[in-house]
Order: C-alpha cells, then sequence, then structure tokens
C-alpha cells in the first residue's frame, strides 16, 4: 500500500507529497484524529516514501526498503507502541507468552530510539521513528521524549500519532509540525465498502455506523452491527408499545454501560433520521436502515416533525455525556419522548 491507496485525507497527503519533493522534513510531526482513520497508516507510508528507492514521490511498494519497511524489518524504521499492543501483532507463539505487558510507553523504549538517532541511516536516506498512541507515554518518557525534540538528531524524524493529543505534553504538541485527519465522508466510505463487494443495503449499515472511520469499516462485520442494533432498536419497540415498566426496565439494563448508552443514542438518531428521511422524500436510497424499510414506513405515519424535538434532545444528550450526566435518567427521558410521540 501506497500513498495512492489511502482514501479520505488527500490534503494531509498532498502536503506529504510536497515536503518529499522539496527534501525539506520537520523533525518532529503529529498526526491526530479519530482512532482507526489511516493515521498509522500514513505515518508508514510517509516513511516508505522517505526510503523509497523509486524517487516517485511515493512508496513503491516494490522495491527492497518498501518491502523491508512492509514487513517491519527495515533497520531504520521503527514503530513503538505500549508493549501490549506490540505483543498483540506478534504472530509467533515465543512472544505471545504468558508475561504480562504494560500498557503504557516506557522511557526504556524512547531512551532505546535515542540512542539509535545518534547514528546515521544504516541503509536508508532517514531514520524514522513512529510512536503509536503517542498519548500513553508516561511521564518519564515524556519528559524524555521532549528533551530529544529540542535537540532533533539530523536525517532522524519522529512521528507521533495519536487519537488523544491532549494528552500529550503541549510542550510536546509545540515541537510538532501539526496534522490533523478527519473522518471521511460517509458516501466515500459506503463506496469503498462496495468496491470491496459488499452489497449496497449493508455497506449503507456499516458506513453509518463507522462515523467515517475507514478502518472500523474495513473491519466490521454487517452482521454483527445488526445483531446489536436489533438489539438497541427493541428499546424502541418499548417505548412505542407504551407500556412504562418495560421501558424502565430495559433502561435499566443498559445505562450501567457507557459504551451501550453512548451507541443507543446513536443508533436512536440515526432510526428517526431514517424515518424523517422517508417521510419527507420517500427516497430509500438515502436509508441506513433500508432492511428494516417496512417498520420505517410505519414510523413515518406519524406526524414526523415531533421526532424533530427528540433528535435535539438526543443531540444534548450526547454533548452532556461528557459531563458525566446520569444516563438513565437521560435514557428514560428520550424513550418518555418517543412514548409521547407514538401514542398522539
Amino acid at each position: 500500500m501506497a500513498f495512492k491507496d489511502i482514501i479520505g485525507h488527500e490534503k494531509i497527503i498532498g502536503r506529504l507529497k510536497k515536503a518529499l519533493e522539496k527534501n525539506e522534513f520537520a523533525s518532529a510531526y503529529l498526526f491526530f484524529g479519530d482512532e482507526a482513520i489511516g493515521k498509522r497508516l500514513a505515518a508508514i507510508n510517509f516513511a516508505k516514501a522517505m526510503n523509497c528507492l523509486s524517487n516517485t514521490m511515493d512508496g513503491c511498494d516494490e522495491c527492497i526498503s518498501c518491502s523491508k519497511i512492509k514487513k517491519g524489518i527495515h533497520p531504520d524504521v521503527r514503530i513503538i507502541a505500549p508493549e501490549a499492543e506490540m505483543a498483540d501483532t506478534e504472530t509467533n507463539a515465543e512472544s505471545k507468552g504468558t508475561e504480562k505487558k504494560s500498557r503504557i510507553i516506557k522511557i526504556d523504549q524512547i531512551k532505546a530510539i535515542q540512542g539509535e538517532m545518534a547514528y546515521s541511516p544504516f541503509e536508508g536516506k532517514k531514520r524514522v521513528f513512529i510512536i503509536d498512541n503517542a498519548d500513553k507515554m508516561n511521564t518519564e518518557a515524556a519528559n524524555s521524549l521532549l528533551k530529544t525534540l529540542e535537540e532533533p538528531a539530523r536525517n532522524s524524524i519522529i512521528i507521533l500519532v495519536s487519537s488523544k493529543p491532549n494528552f500529550l505534553l503541549p510542550t510536546i504538541v509545540s515541537r510538532c509540525q501539526q496534522m490533523r485527519f478527519t473522518t471521511a465522508p460517509i458516501e466515500t466510505v459506503k463506496r469503498l465498502l462496495i468496491e470491496k463487494g459488499i452489497n449496497n443495503s449493508d455497506a449503507d449499515l456499516i458506513a453509518s455506523a463507522a462515523h467515517g472511520r475507514i478502518g472500523i469499516a474495513l473491519n466490521t462485520d454487517a452482521s454483527a452491527i445488526k445483531e446489536k442494533r436489533d438489539e438497541y432498536l427493541n428499546l424502541l419497540s418499548a417505548a412505542v408499545s407504551g407500556n412504562t415498566g418495560n421501558i424502565f426496565l430495559s433502561v435499566e439494563k443498559y445505562a450501567k454501560d457507557s459504551n451501550a448508552a453512548m451507541e443507543i443514542f446513536e443508533w436512536f438518531y440515526i432510526w428517526l433520521r431514517d424515518v424523517i428521511i422517508f417521510k419527507e422524500t420517500g427516497e430509500t436510497r438515502y436509508l441506513t436502515n433500508s432492511d428494516r424499510l417496512d417498520e420505517i414506513k410505519k414510523w413515518a405515519e406519524i406526524n414526523t416533525t415531533k421526532y424533530l424535538d427528540i433528535l435535539k434532545s438526543i443531540t444534548d444528550i450526547q454533548k452532556a455525556f461528557s459531563r458525566n450526566i446520569n444516563k438513565q435518567l437521560a435514557m428514560e427521558k428520550v424513550m418518555m419522548e418517543i412514548k409521547e410521540v407514538a401514542q398522539k
């Protein structure tokens, strides 16, 4: 894989290619943005392009340098991450022993790359050190890295990759050239999935559930999404039935799990959005849940202007989640609003 194969980050790739054309690089970069949107992939391909023997301003994926980087055995390109995450990528049984692996990046890992920076590239043009999940450095590791950034080594480039840049020391961030990665448009993700052989309905579902995160979309099974979605949408059925007891029992089951509560609100929003779109346009091509069209039609028989108020409530509650609101009360509020709309 090369720059040309990375989808949805054309502006950033353009900036990186410009640096390659001018042969002018920052001593340190920070690639940041949501999880699973291609930051690490872009960092690896930037390292390929810097060391590629074809001089095409992109990795050729054919020369010995690109091949070694792809396999993770290039002496001048290193990926540093928490030990536990590195162990998860190993394939040999010996590396999967019972020894407990750290979930943070330790100072020893940073000192190891500092030692390598003291030397010129062994066989490549640039030494590239990719620190994945850089926000997981402990205090000692972060302070040690800061000293390196203050006195960068010639022909060595550090790329920090993070989905939580606010967890990094501000002094580290300020010494990096920052590249902000954003999620891809859902239509772009859907098109990619269809090109991979996924049918239109499942592609709709996966792309919406992944929220534009291509890495997640490519590794998600539609049947698993449907199972979870259908379970969550049963809550809506409880609300429509008007049985208050069932509503409270159902909500209590999920409110204890923050991730589940967030997912439920997301699916409520997507479902009601589908209902409103169908009611207003009669079109099915824009629906995420097109496989449940008959139910959407029934919901659309209700005056959907009321649903707009519910969507606003859901949006307000999602924003308030960061303030540790009572998730059970929030879910009950939305469910009761739906109950009232369905019974008018």
